[in-house]
């Protein structure tokens, strides 16, 4: 198997790893055949060969920008906080399935983040109680709102960063958000 690397989340993908969160993309990798990052979901394009990750300068990490990062951590870490309830409260396995694989991918996304705006830690949010969602419908469609939410968050702030490499990360980010949307709507 050939040996890439993340240029998004720096992860190397390899033989051990390349078909995580399977349920949580529209497309499949093989061992052959390696089309996404399995931990942040970045398509091809921002995979490499070469070891190469998205960093912006220390300059460019002025307060406004940090604050959008620190924020992007804490909407990402939601979102999978969310996921991570959701997958013990779906009732159909393949639904728990795909809410275990996109807490994963959110996760990857805060760690993104986390990382570029060179935060020690991940932030300990307050736990909400999801318990009044009974059923895998509503469960769905939250997690659509959360996904668009995602992506609006990526779209507003993705032009308001005066940064080329956050703009890519924004945009490879935003883009995994969209098949997000796109794999809760077949369930």
């Amino acid at each position: 198997m050939q040996k890439l690397f993340c240029n998004i989340c720096g992860i190397e993908i390899n033989e051990r790893n390349y078909n995580l969160n399977k349920e949580a993309f529209l497309d499949k990798n093989t061992t052959d055949s390696i089309k996404f990052c399995p931990i942040c979901g970045a398509p091809i394009k921002y995979l490499s060969e070469e070891k190469f990750i998205y960093r912006p300068e220390e300059k460019e990490l002025n307060g406004e920008v940090f604050k959008i990062l620190d924020h992007a951590v804490k909407l990402e870490v939601f979102n999978g906080d969310f996921y991570k309830k959701a997958s013990e409260l779906a009732k159909n396995e393949k639904v728990s399935k795909l809410f275990k694989a996109l807490a994963n991918i959110e996760y990857g996304h805060a760690m993104v983040h986390k990382n570029l705006a060179r935060i020690r830690e991940m932030p300990k949010l307050t736990k909400i109680n999801y318990d009044k969602y009974d059923n895998d419908s509503i469960l769905l469609e939250m997690a659509q709102k959360r996904e668009e939410h995602a992506v609006n968050y990526y779209n507003k702030y993705g032009k308001d960063i005066n940064s080329k490499t956050l703009h890519i990360v924004f945009e490879a980010l935003k883009n995994v958000e969209i098949d997000h949307i796109h794999i809760i709507n077949e369930k």
